[in-house]
């Protein structure tokens, strides 16, 4: 069985604490009003991995990894009021998730990170960007200034 293997990128963004007490009241819609931007965000994580995924398969492994690519989401929570969308290789050569040390074999042939790599290439501005304008777009859609 190939283990489902994901990257999370988050981000920061400010706010004013008004607003966001206002955004809080109505969290369902707001966390629905966030799904293209964590979508645009993922989507930018998966294009900039294809181009580093191995093509092809082993002879003893024919799955090609690029062929396992998934994404899944948004899922939302209401009593975090948070929302996640994933993005992965569901393949056990598609490397860890994480950084850390590791004994062993991984010492001298370390896994790839296709995922982690692909996330520093500008995925965190387009992130903050559309966070920050589904936010503005919520605030204003659903309390206009009078």
């Amino acid at each position: 069985m190939a283990k489902s293997r994901a990257y999370r990128v988050r981000a920061k963004v400010d706010l004013d604490t008004t607003a966001l007490r206002k955004l809080r009241s109505e969290a369902a819609g707001v966390l629905r009003d966030l799904d293209f931007a964590l979508l645009a965000a993922i989507r930018r994580v998966m294009d900039n991995a294809a181009f580093e995924v191995p093509r092809g398969g082993a002879p003893d492994d024919p799955i090609d990894l690029a062929d396992t690519a998934f994404t899944s989401g948004p899922a939302h929570n209401l009593k975090r009021q948070s929302t996640t969308m994933t993005g992965g290789y569901a393949h056990q050569k598609a490397g860890p998730i994480h950084e850390g040390f590791h004994w062993g074999e991984q010492i001298f042939t370390p896994p790839p990170h296709f995922l982690r790599k692909a996330a520093k290439r500008g995925v965190r501005p387009l992130l903050v960007k559309g966070v920050r304008a589904a936010l503005w777009a919520s605030l204003k859609k659903r309390f206009p200034s009078k």
